[in-house]
């Protein structure tokens, strides 16, 4: 079996998420303590978008090793369905967020101070995901 199949989204998600890392401390946007930065890097949402660097980047790999075939039309279906489905997902959580903003009560209060975005991603974060992905892919 060829590993590098496997570790090739791994390695991806790693340069992704160290960038958006990277974004977050220059904005000034991360917790002062190991845990709380250790999960910004882990769960951090914004540029770019993880998945679909992930996804245009395996995309990428199968174009690679197959050419336009029956799994390269397969798996450009899937990533396609992935991103339209991720930028519906943020759509739905603003509408609920403006929702919940008009009771306050509603809201839990956050301990650390930070709310990390786990739903769907904006069209320019799928954009720059979408760019590093088959950058890195080739």
């Amino acid at each position: 079996m060829n590993y590098f199949y496997i570790l090739f989204p791994f390695i991806v998600w790693i340069i992704s998420q160290t960038i958006k890392f990277w974004i977050r401390v220059y904005k000034k946007n991360v917790p002062t303590n190991i845990k709380g930065a250790f999960w910004v890097y882990v769960w951090a949402g914004g540029v770019p978008s993880t998945h679909t660097a992930i996804l245009t980047s395996s995309l990428v790999l199968v174009f690679y090793n197959y050419g336009f075939s029956p799994i390269f039309a397969f798996a450009l279906a899937v990533t396609m369905l992935f991103l339209y489905d991720m930028v519906v997902d943020r759509k739905r959580e603003e509408m609920l967020e403006q929702y919940y903003m008009k009771d306050v009560s509603l809201v839990s209060e956050v301990k650390d101070g930070y709310i990390l975005d786990l739903a769907g991603h904006t069209l320019k974060e799928v954009f720059w995901g979408a760019v590093l992905g088959v950058s890195i892919g080739v």
